[in-house]
């Protein structure tokens, strides 16, 4: 049914039109992966190209490339993609609301400690400089609109941000004789303003425009190129006139002569040039050999153009594509007479090939120019410097310069060595644009604006003020606001800790605190902060092992720290999943990684699984009032089932409290968020957040809400949030059911008063993507994370605290009896005030806002707060809340004096690492009677030693090694007395005492009884294994298809290929068998094998027969007519176990053959093939025709 959905949805997405309309890579080619051929299908399914892509990279490795990164991208603008509806500006900006502001990221501290390598704020793909005034310049982002620059690019700010909903601007053209004439593009709108910014007007609708070039002394007249076609308007007339028909890349005119005109025209797999020299009103092709003439599959789909005044008749001329084995730079070409004929100059001895120190690829990562490939139909930059024609800018993945026309080039710096200090021509990797303007040097690319004064030998920032940074993950610190983390796209992860950082030009004189530090390398997805201890921040496992402490001195690297498991995370919308805290202690962390929930005790260190979905975990939610009372997502792909649960018992037991309205029915695959009330643990509130656009089913069924913990639901969609689609959901704690909802253009708020949602957008730009909102409580703040940077606004309203207790941990003992309690309420800081109460601690009472407290004795003990501001007071009385206990498990088999406690013994545990980065995430396990007892990691370094107290032989003890990164490198051994006790490395596993109970089936009759097993584990099988082979010609799975045998439902959920064993109980009676349900039935495949590896019944969908092992021999005692395949079991006379078996001798009788039916007893035609058919003759003999089963 969803792929039927999709089919009829799918052509209002406009998938492929994204970024720069990027072209798809070796189109033409066979030998590409079938996730990758999916993707470039015109209309491509993007559950289906998921699906694909995780298949494959289970089974190989992950090496980014071209595909890789389109991917990305297309992922992306899927997620990310808004809808048509357009806002006025007194719908978006309501009267007597308040304002939100920007907090930046404006710019990035590159000279931080701990920068990024590859460190960048914003994503620009244009920049240009006024002819007039050179203090002027506009620049166009991918995701946040038109910028404007009146100081020659020190500050920036928006323009018309609040009036259009455009995120990206590729194109512009400003007057040459007045600074305020502009033109510009979005997708295929053209636009101009000729104040300035301060108004605009909508000139044509075309297709997506490539370049805006004005006449070079006739400032009327304008040159448009687009996907369709190559323009000329007049702009007093409004006229637009069709010049030629075609996809055309971009415009440049002679620097002398303006009647010669030249441009660039994509033709099948390559591109020609094409020249005017009558000032466009007649165009012809007229460039031969060399110029690039592939033949298929090879192609030649991109190329940029420069000239320079300083060689007026030249025209050099950068091309991508693939040819002669290799892909990236095709060529650097170079015409000495307009274009009429052209020599190849760079690199090496021909048009592509196999990159090498002589044949340079200018388009890949490699700053030496060695590796393939590249993303060279996405980021790509040409200049020509006007005052020297041998100076020649390329700009790809890296900024390359020739300083001999172009012969050989060289990389000045690589696009990853940003954290280099004494790096001054650092520029960010992906450059869309690079333009000389005089002696001033613009570059554009995926990390901000960069300049330079003396042609590239200095390189500097120049983006102060564009909020232009594209979050896909965000989280702020409650107990202090001022820090905030998210990964983003682009521009690895942007990190605020209050006032360390700097941002602006400090060459400028406009340098300042309040910035921001780009860390942790490449698009990155998650960003949290512990709510009890803000210095603690969580993000990217790839980058610190998935947390940082933070240093508070941007000249002091930041440590990190090791999370033994990561959340999910996606570039789709609701299959990544948030760290969730319990609200009672801040190093209590549940995860959603894979299909399974997990939970910690010491802030990730170490983590448990808690259940198990088989389902991905996405949103989770622990109630603040009762935290046994969790409510989970799950994904089950992109086009399968998305679920709510919900347990009472803190997570042994989850039930499935998923609403079923025939409107999210209808859509049953789009996924949810969840939120919860912070006095009632079973008033929930869900919202469906559409991983693409929005369809008519979801327009009414997007916000629901319960009161009874799921057991019913109701909508709260209503009408005034039509045309929305939402992102995330959240609670305002000590309100009257007030809740905010993040979209894809804005934010909305309802409490229980209010009739209808209120748009709460106001001073937001028109387009703002909420990735996710965060409460700041304490000064009655909400953040907003987005794709244009972070934003902030004042709370709709201000209500009364709600008090929560938090601290350090929840059981001490005599080693550890201090407790950090944290205040975990929600209340404003307006004239605030604590009261604790900790009966039977030291102190027994605290004003404190964050008081800490000793016990001295074992037992449990009760916390009260009490907290009061200008709006209220609440009250929270937590009975038992802390306990503490010497219990020997607990202690870890310490005693309080620090040695062993009875019955435990003292080990030294000396681990190592060859590598001297520590243990990489590998654990060291001791479980006892299989609960966890302690664990250990090697954090950092080569060594170190550590005491540990081991239960004696009275218990079962396990020791095991958890495999993680580079486990080559582990080796660790235990100690007793200097001697070696135990040794291993990692994976390592062992019943250090030999005491253990050993599972398995303990059933005699059993067909896998197991002898020597003890504790019965719930395996036997009391009858026959078989192994059923599932499999998808295509690879992504089975669409919904199911077997179903005797009873039992498989399922091939992904990929091309699955195996399970499956008991099926004895019987004399032949196993029914179906397959059906779903969609492209045509690529579904199965095998059933028995044990003895014989094929017992193949097939695909749909299907309903079945089968049965049995003896087929009618002259065997024990002959089942029901039996489809001989299993070897038949016996016969004089066999013992014959004696009670009546045999009938069919020969006696007559062989008139009376009927032909199959194993369902049909009648059918004896030429029935790929069959088992049995014949049935007059005296009463059956005898089977056994057929080849496919």
């Amino acid at each position: 049914m969803l792929k039927n959905i999709f089919q009829s949805i799918i052509f209002l997405i406009p998938f492929l039109i994204f970024s720069q309309s990027e072209y798809k890579y070796d189109q033409y080619k066979e030998l590409l992966p079938n996730w990758v051929k999916e993707m470039y299908k015109d209309n491509p399914n993007p559950g289906k190209v998921e699906s694909l892509h995780k298949e494959y990279y289970k089974k190989n490795k992950f090496i980014k490339n071209k595909h890789t990164q389109y991917y990305k991208r297309w992922l992306r603008s899927i997620s990310r993609k808004v809808t048509n509806t357009q806002y006025s500006i007194n719908q978006k900006k309501i009267s007597g609301l308040p304002e939100w502001y920007c907090l930046g990221p404006f710019d990035f501290d590159k000279l931080a400690s701990s920068s990024s390598y590859a460190a960048g704020a914003a994503h620009l793909y244009t920049v240009e400089q006024s002819l007039s005034n050179s203090d002027v310049l506009y620049a166009g982002a991918a995701t946040s609109g038109l910028w404007k620059s009146t100081n020659k690019g020190v500050n920036w700010f928006p323009l018309f941000d609040k009036e259009l909903l455009i995120n990206e601007v590729y194109s512009i053209e400003i007057d040459h004789t007045n600074s305020d004439v502009i033109f510009f593009s979005n997708s295929g709108k053209l636009y101009k303003s000729t104040d300035g910014g301060l108004t605009y007007e909508l000139l044509f609708e075309l297709d997506f425009i490539k370049d805006i070039v004005m006449h070079p002394i006739d400032n009327n007249i304008l040159f448009v190129c687009d996907e369709s076609a190559f323009y000329k308007i007049d702009i007093n007339e409004n006229n637009l006139e069709t010049i030629l028909n075609g996809n055309f890349f971009e415009i440049e005119f002679h620097p002398n002569n303006p009647e010669i005109i030249y441009t660039v025209k994509e033709s099948s797999n390559r591109t020609v040039f094409m020249k005017s020299i009558n000032g466009g009103q007649d165009f012809v092709v007229s460039a031969d050999s060399p110029w690039p003439n592939p033949s298929s599959p090879d192609e030649q789909r991109r190329t940029e153009i420069a000239v320079s005044p300083d060689a007026p008749n030249n025209v050099y001329a950068l091309t991508t594509g693939a040819v002669n084995g290799g892909s990236g730079l095709y060529g650097i070409y170079v015409s000495q007479d307009m274009g009429d004929t052209w020599e190849f100059r760079c690199c090496g001895p021909q048009p592509g090939g196999e990159p090498s120190e002589e044949n340079q690829n200018l388009m890949g990562w490699s700053h030496e120019g060695l590796d393939d490939g590249g993303q060279y139909y996405y980021d790509l930059a040409f200049a020509v410097d006007p005052n020297n024609a041998n100076r020649i800018h390329v700009g790809g993945v890296n900024h390359w310069i020739s300083e001999d026309g172009g012969y050989t080039f060289n990389c000045p710096s690589k696009w990853s060595w940003a954290d280099d200090p004494e790096n001054q021509q650092y520029v960010h990797a992906d450059i869309h644009d690079i333009k000389y303007y005089g002696d001033d040097l613009w570059i554009a690319c995926d990390g901000g604006i960069f300049y330079s004064e003396n042609q590239g030998t200095q390189i500097e920032q120049r983006m102060f003020g564009i909020a232009g940074t594209d979050f896909w993950g965000f989280g702020s610190g409650f107990s202090d606001g001022g820090v905030m983390i998210g990964g983003t796209y682009h521009n690895a992860t942007l990190l605020k800790d209050n006032d360390t950082y700097v941002q602006g030009d400090s060459l400028k004189g406009t340098l300042e605190t309040g910035g921001w530090a780009s860390i942790c390398g490449g698009d990155n997805y998650r960003g949290f902060v512990n709510f009890g201890d803000s210095k603690k921040v969580y993000l990217d496992d790839w980058c610190s092992g998935g947390g940082y402490e933070l240093s508070n001195d941007r000249n002091i690297p930041l440590e990190g720290f090791s999370l033994q498991v990561v959340s999910n995370a996606s570039y789709t919308i609701g299959e990544s999943s948030n760290l969730e805290f319990d609200p009672r202690c801040y190093n209590i962390l549940y995860t959603g990684s894979g299909e399974i929930l997990y939970k910690s005790f010491n802030n990730g260190y170490s983590s448990f699984p808690l259940y198990d979905f088989g389902e991905n975990v996405t949103s989770i939610e622990v109630a603040w009032s009762n935290p046994d009372i969790i409510y989970v997502a799950t994904y089950d792909s992109y086009w399968g089932d998305k679920n709510i649960w919900r347990t009472d018992d803190g997570g042994v037991t989850f039930v499935n409290i998923t609403p079923t309205f025939p409107g999210i029915q209808e859509d049953n695959w789009i996924p949810y968020d969840i939120t919860i009330s912070d006095n009632d643990p079973l008033n929930v509130w869900i919202a469906r957040c559409p991983n693409s656009t929005s369809y008519d089913s979801y327009e009414s069924s997007k916000v629901y809400n319960s009161t009874n913990g799921g057991e019913s639901w109701m909508n709260l969609t209503g009408s005034g949030l039509n045309g929305e689609n939402i992102t995330n959901i959240e609670y305002h704690r000590g309100s009257d059911n007030g809740i905010y909802l993040g979209t894809r253009t804005g934010v909305y708020y309802k409490n229980s008063s209010m009739n209808s949602w209120l748009l709460y957008s106001n001073g937001l730009p028109m387009s703002t993507f909420s990735t996710q909102l965060m409460f700041d409580y304490q000064n009655n703040k909400l953040k907003n994370g987005t794709n244009r940077s972070v934003w902030e606004v004042e709370l709709y309203e201000s209500v009364v605290p709600s008090a929560q207790i938090s601290a350090d941990k929840l059981t001490i003992n005599c080693l550890d009896n201090t407790v950090y309690f944290v205040d975990h309420s929600a209340m404003v800081d307006d004239n605030a005030s604590w009261e604790w109460s900790f009966p039977g601690g030291n102190p027994s009472s605290s004003s404190e806002k964050n008081p800490v407290v000793t016990y001295d004795q074992e037992g449990s003990y009760d916390v009260i707060l009490t907290i009061t501001n200008s709006y209220g007071t609440d009250t929270q009385n937590l009975p038992g809340f802390i306990t503490y206990s010497n219990d020997p498990i607990i202690m870890e088999g310490f005693d309080c004096d620090g040695s062993c406690q009875e019955n435990f013994s003292s080990l030294t545990l000396i681990a190592e690492d060859s590598y001297g980065d520590g243990w990489n995430g590998n654990i060291l396990n001791v479980l006892i009677d299989g609960e966890p007892f302690t664990q250990y990691t090697l954090s950092s370094g080569y060594s170190e030693e550590i005491n540990l107290c081991i239960p004696s032989s009275s218990y079962c003890v396990e020791v095991i090694v958890e495999e993680g990164g580079w486990p080559e490198e582990v080796t660790w051994e235990l100690i007793d007395s200097e001697e070696v006790l135990l040794s291993g490395g990692s994976p390592f596993s062992i019943d250090l005492y030999g005491n253990c109970p050993i599972y398995g089936c303990t059933d005699s009759d059993a067909i896998n009884f197991d002898p020597n097993a003890d504790t019965d584990d719930g395996s036997c099988c009391l009858g026959n294994f078989y192994t059923v082979l599932m499999q998808d010609s295509y690879g992504d799975g089975w669409n919904g298809n199911s077997l179903i045998i005797n009873g039992q439902e498989l399922e091939l959920e992904e990929g091309s290929e699955d195996e399970e064993v499956i008991c099926l109980s004895s019987s004399i009676d032949c196993y029914n068998v179906i397959c059906d349900g779903g969609d492209w039935q045509s690529e579904v495949e199965w095998t059933i094998y028995n044990t003895n590896g014989d094929i017992v019944l193949s097939g695909g969908a749909p299907f309903n027969d079945c089968f049965l092992d049995g003896c087929t021999d009618i002259e065997a005692c024990n002959f089942n007519i029901n039996a489809t395949i001989d299993d070897g079991s038949c016996i016969y006379e004089g066999n013992p176990d014959c004696e009670n078996i009546s045999v009938t001798d069919y020969s006696l009788f007559s062989n008139k053959l009376i009927k032909v039916s199959d194993v369902l007893g049909r009648d059918v035609s004896i030429d029935l093939e790929n069959k088992i058919l049995f014949l049935i003759y007059d005296d009463g003999t059956v005898k089977k025709h056994k057929r080849n089963i496919k």
